[in-house]
């Protein structure tokens, strides 16, 4: 069996369907985000969270410069 090669419109509609699940991921993590920064801001830990967030990524940042 010899497999059909992709038309020029399969991969369209292909490449197509990826940016919209993108769009749509990426207004997930948007919609995320501004619940989180809401629940913060409700909380009052918003300067803590930030503080702890920064020490998280330095710590990633020298774990991954000694790697």
């Amino acid at each position: 069996m010899s497999k059909k090669k992709p038309t020029k419109k399969d991969i369209e509609i292909v490449i197509s369907n990826l940016i919209n699940h993108l769009k749509a991921i990426e207004a997930r993590v948007t919609a995320l985000d501004n619940v989180l920064g809401l629940y913060m801001k409700y909380k009052k830990e918003e300067t803590g969270f930030q503080e702890w967030m920064n020490k998280q990524l330095e710590e990633k940042k020298g774990n991954e410069r000694s790697s």
